[in-house]
C-alpha cells in the first residue's frame, strides 16, 4: 500500500516549519468512499455463529469484532461428548459473566493498546489480578457491559449496577490501607476511568478517580512491579488527557513525571520497537502536551493579575514567562519527530507496514492538535488565522490517514476533536464526519459520539454567526462533557 508519508528512511527530511494556507493539500469530500479493500482484510471462514447484530468494526480483520462475547460453538460442530472446560471458568461459573469476561480480552483489550507483539498489558497484568479481586473482576464486567451497552446489545447484568458493585469494592479496599493491594486498588481504578470513557460520564467521577489514584501512588510507595509501572504510566495518560478535556492543569506534580527509564531504548533496526504499547508513538510528545495543558492556569492566573493591576510589574513578569513558556514549546514542537530510526529494513508484511503507518500519523495528528491547542487556547489566535487552520487542516489530513491504514485507533478523539473544532470549510468538516464515523464504528465508545455532536454545534452556531464559540460552552449548553481518552 502507498504511504501519503515519506517513507521511514526518509523521516529526517520532514519539514519542521509550519507550511502556508495554501499548501496544505484539499481532500475529498469522503476519501474513504471507494477505496479499495486490503487484500488482508479477508474473512476467515469460521464454523461459530453470531447471536448479535453483523460486526460493526468494518476495515481490519486484525482488530475484532464487539460482539464476539458472544460466539458459541454451532450445532454442526464439535461432539455432544466434548467435555472441555469453558473459558474462563476459574473465574466464574456465570455464563453471562464468561462471556463479558470474553469481550473484554479478545475486544476491548485489543482496541486501548497500539501494540501486543510482547503481549497485552490488559490481558497479562490487569486480569490475572481479577482472578482473586471481586472488585476488580466486577470493573471488567463493567466495561464490557458498558460497551455492549452502547452498541445496542442486550447483556444480562447492566453496566450500571456492575459499575456500583466494583466502587462499593473499592472504596472497602481503599479503607484497608494494605500496602499490598496497591496493585490491585490502582487496576480498579484505572478500569473505572476507562468505564467513564465508554459511557461519557462525568468529570466529576473522574477527577475523583484521579485524585485517588495519586494519593494511592503517595502514601504507598512499596516494592514497585511491572504491573505498577504499567498502572503508573496509564495514570500519566489519563492525568494529562482530563487536563485537557476540562480545561485544567494536569493533577500531577513529580511523581508521575516522565523518567528516561519509561521510554525503552530502540536496541534494533525494527520501526515496531519504536511503539509504546499505551502511547504509541508519542511518549516522548506526551511531557510537552503536558506542559501545554499545565500553562492554561498559568494563563488564567495571568489575565486575572493584568486585570487587577494592569500596568503592575508582577503582571508584566508574569507575561514575560508566559510568552517565554510558549514559545519554547511551539519550537519544540516545530522539531519534534518520531523516535523511528533513522534506517528501518523495510517490512515484508504489507499489513503490518499499514499498521506502522497508522500509528505515525496517529503522532503526527498529536503534534499538529497541540499546535491547534497552542494557537487557539494559550495564544488565543482567532479561528480563522492562517497558523490555526493550516494546523487543523494537517491534523484532519493525518487522522484520515490513520483511518484509511486500518491501524490502530487508540487516543485519536483529542487530535481529532481538536482539529475538527476548528473546521471552517466544509471540505475539512466533512473529512472530519468521515473520520468519527469509522472511529465509532471501530471503538464503539460514547465519548466519540459526544465530541461528534458537539463538533456538530459547533459548526452550526458558527456558520450562524455566533463567532468563535468555546466548545466547552456549547457542551455545557448540550449538557454533555467530553471525555478524551
Amino acid at each position: 500500500m502507498n504511504s501519503p508519508l515519506p517513507p521511514f528512511d526518509s523521516l529526517d527530511n520532514f519539514a519542521r516549519s509550519a507550511p502556508e494556507l495554501h499548501e496544505v493539500k484539499q481532500l475529498q469530500m469522503d476519501p474513504l468512499e471507494g477505496f479499495a479493500k486490503d487484500p488482508y482484510d479477508e474473512e476467515i471462514a469460521t464454523t461459530r455463529e453470531i447471536f448479535a447484530p453483523t460486526s460493526a468494526l468494518s476495515r481490519s480483520s486484525s482488530y475484532p469484532d464487539p460482539t464476539s462475547a458472544f460466539l458459541s460453538p454451532s450445532g454442526s460442530g464439535g461432539s455432544p461428548y466434548d467435555f472441555s472446560v469453558p473459558p474462563f471458568s476459574e473465574y466464574t461459573t456465570r455464563e453471562s459473566r464468561r462471556g463479558l469476561l470474553d469481550h473484554f480480552c479478545n475486544v476491548l483489550s485489543h482496541l486501548i493498546v497500539f501494540k501486543e507483539e510482547s503481549g497485552n498489558p490488559f490481558r497479562q497484568m490487569v486480569l490475572p489480578l481479577a482472578q482473586k479481586s471481586p472488585p476488580l473482576l466486577n470493573a471488567i464486567y463493567a466495561i464490557s457491559s458498558a460497551h455492549l451497552e452502547h452498541r445496542g446489545l442486550h447483556v444480562e447484568e447492566r453496566a450500571l449496577d456492575l459499575h456500583s458493585k466494583a466502587l462499593s469494592g473499592l472504596q472497602n479496599l481503599i479503607a484497608h490501607k494494605d500496602e499490598g493491594n496497591r496493585d490491585e486498588v490502582l487496576a480498579v481504578i484505572i478500569l473505572m476511568l476507562y468505564y467513564e470513557v465508554v459511557r461519557s460520564g462525568s468529570s466529576t467521577v473522574l477527577n475523583s478517580h484521579l485524585r485517588g489514584a495519586l494519593s494511592i501512588m503517595r502514601e504507598r510507595r512499596g516494592k514497585r512491579s511491572p504491573t505498577s509501572v504499567f498502572l503508573e504510566r496509564a495514570f500519566r495518560y489519563f492525568d494529562v488527557a482530563s487536563a485537557l478535556s476540562f480545561g485544567s492543569s494536569p493533577m500531577s506534580g513529580t511523581i508521575l513525571a516522565p523518567t528516561a527509564q519509561d521510554y525503552n531504548a530502540i536496541p534494533d533496526r525494527s520501526a515496531m520497537a519504536a511503539v509504546d504499547t499505551l502511547f504509541g508513538l508519542v511518549a516522548d510528545l506526551w511531557p510537552l502536551i503536558h506542559r501545554l495543558a499545565s500553562l492554561v492556569d498559568v494563563k488564567r492566573n495571568l489575565e486575572k493579575q493584568e486585570m487587577a493591576s494592569p500596568g503592575h510589574e508582577k503582571a508584566a513578569n508574569m507575561r514575560s514567562d508566559f510568552e517565554t513558556n510558549t514559545s519554547s514549546i511551539e519550537l519544540a514542537l516545530h522539531q519534534w519527530i518520531p523516535k523511528i530510526p533513522a534506517v528501518v529494513v523495510a517490512t515484508e508484511n504489507p499489513a503490518d507496514d499499514s499498521r506502522l503507518q497508522s500509528i505515525l500519523n496517529n503522532a503526527e495528528a498529536h503534534r499538529q492538535a497541540a499546535f491547534v491547542f497552542l494557537y487557539r487556547n494559550l495564544l488565543s489566535q482567532p479561528r480563522s488565522s492562517a497558523k490555526v487552520q493550516t494546523s487543523a487542516k494537517q491534523a484532519l489530513q493525518t487522522c484520515l490517514r490513520v483511518v484509511i491504514f486500518s491501524g490502530p485507533m487508540a487516543a485519536l478523539v483529542w487530535p481529532l476533536f481538536t482539529a475538527a473544532c476548528e473546521a471552517i470549510e466544509d471540505n475539512d468538516r466533512n473529512v472530519a464526519r468521515t473520520v468519527f464515523r469509522h472511529l465509532e464504528t471501530r471503538q464503539g465508545m460514547n465519548n466519540i459520539v459526544t465530541a461528534w455532536e458537539v463538533c456538530e454545534e459547533i459548526w452550526r452556531r458558527s456558520d450562524a454567526g455566533q463567532g468563535d464559540v468555546e466548545w466547552r460552552d456549547v457542551a455545557q449548553d448540550l449538557g454533555r462533557e467530553v471525555i478524551f481518552g
